[in-house]
């Protein structure tokens, strides 16, 4: 009610998308080997969920979770991020949590609640073997599930500090071979 009127934003769709593609930004710029990873999580995710039918409201939410899943790497540290060889149980622990720091970022911002969940998600896989929550595939949604196929589709294809990225065919292969047991 203090703020002058001129200067007065409402928070449009296409405003709040904005802000979910600058943070992707951000979170994106703390290694070199994520440069492009939320986009393309958010981009291969509405994908998937064109061809699974969802509906423009879910695509919506689908694409700012995609953007924003990794929002909890932001408390990890690039010393641990980019670490070129097999991580020690410690260091891999505060990996680990990366999902439960999203969702308790995501959670304060109103307009973000809603996908905080999903957001979180992006680790969990059918069989329960996934973290940060070990849920099994009956505890997740549809969405749920389109993100983790997602991240893990666009992690494999990139350059990581222990590996080249891998071909489409290779992707799919993995994909394929994890589909049923770990992915939907």
């Amino acid at each position: 009610s203090y703020e002058p009127e001129d200067r007065v934003k409402i928070a449009t769709d296409a405003r709040i998308d904005s802000v979910a593609e600058a943070f992707a930004q951000v979170i994106d710029a703390k290694s070199p080997y994520t440069a492009t990873h939320s986009a393309g999580v958010a981009e291969i995710a509405v994908g998937i969920g064109k061809v699974q039918g969802l509906i423009p409201k879910e695509l919506k939410d689908l694409n700012r979770a995609g953007l924003l899943h990794d929002i909890g790497k932001l408390g990890v540290p690039n010393t641990i991020l980019d670490k070129p060889n097999k991580l020690s149980s410690a260091v891999w622990s505060v990996t680990r949590a990366h999902p439960r720091y999203t969702v308790e970022i995501l959670s304060q911002v109103s307009v973000f609640k809603p996908i905080a969940q999903i957001a979180g998600r992006h680790h969990e896989r059918l069989d329960g073997s996934g973290y940060h929550l070990g849920l099994r595939g009956d505890q997740m949604s549809q969405m749920d599930k389109i993100l983790q196929v997602a991240d893990v589709a666009e992690a494999l294809a990139a350059d990581r500090p222990y590996r080249a990225g891998m071909s489409v065919e290779q992707v799919l292969a993995i994909v394929d071979s994890d589909s049923g047991t770990k992915l939907d």
